[in-house]
């Protein structure tokens, strides 16, 4: 690269993410300084980075890209956890010490855990923080702290289509009904229409015992409560909750 372009990047690039260089400090990805450096921009400055990284057809600058955009996510759902936590805590909805109640305390280090390992999956990370919250309310019960921390275990496990199978599912209530009919019903709430889809995050779901399970030879199902059990209830009001806590609007 012209030694000149890349000391005088022009007026329309000033951004360190975005101004043209040869990407060498990938070399020094793992000193934390640099990392912090690369995502101190915006997040369109963020992507233009590791676009630029995996485009440039140097092996360790196109591997490094997924690293630095892991960590942008880990630092994405880092802050936003720190911003809600500092929120609850002013507000009095919870202590400033989570060490007074055990399980409490044990989904804040498993929570903090799951984000630097991975903060993909949206949709988990907000009921994991759902049964976070419920779990160290002030106003909680020792019991009711406990079965948010089981609850937290089994958010823990599920997917995103998974969580979304569980709100969907609250859309479509009523009494027996064949299984064919609610595949297709649920389908259709979610947009995708295919029922092979929901077929699966299905299984998990009456697995986890969120919802209820199939009878008469799993041809039908009971839509009392959109097939959510008593454990499923008990898991979306934690989330509906966090959703009032977190953004004024209720929803599984």
């Amino acid at each position: 690269m012209d030694k000149n372009s890349s000391d005088k990047p022009s007026e329309s690039s000033q951004s360190y993410v975005l101004a043209p260089r040869d990407y060498a400090d990938v070399i020094h990805l793992e000193n934390p300084s640099v990392i912090e450096r690369i995502l101190s921009g915006t997040r369109s400055e963020g992507l233009a980075y590791v676009t630029a990284l995996l485009q440039s057809g140097v092996s360790r600058y196109v591997l490094a890209g997924p690293k630095v955009a892991f960590t942008a996510m880990a630092i994405e759902a880092f802050t936003d956890l720190s911003r809600e936590v500092s929120a609850w805590r002013k507000a009095g909805r919870i202590p400033e010490d989570f060490s007074g109640r055990p399980s409490g305390y044990q989904t804040w280090a498993d929570l903090l855990k799951e984000i630097d390992s991975n903060p993909v999956d949206a949709e988990r990370l907000k009921a994991m923080k759902a049964m976070f919250l419920a779990a160290n309310r002030i106003d909680t019960t020792d019991g009711h702290s406990i079965l948010a921390y089981q609850l937290f275990g089994i958010a823990k496990s599920l997917s995103s289509g998974d969580l979304l199978l569980l709100r969907a599912a609250r859309d479509v209530q009523g009494g027996p009904d064949t299984a064919r009919n609610w595949l297709a019903k649920v389908a259709n709430v979610l947009g995708h229409g295919l029922t092979a889809l929901v077929e699966q995050h299905e299984r998990v779901l009456v697995d986890k015992g969120l919802i209820s399970p199939r009878f008469d030879q799993d041809l039908r199902v009971n839509l009392q409560n959109g097939r959510l059990t008593d454990l499923g209830l008990a898991f979306c009001r934690n989330i509906d909750q966090y959703q009032v806590e977190s953004a004024g609007r209720a929803s599984c």
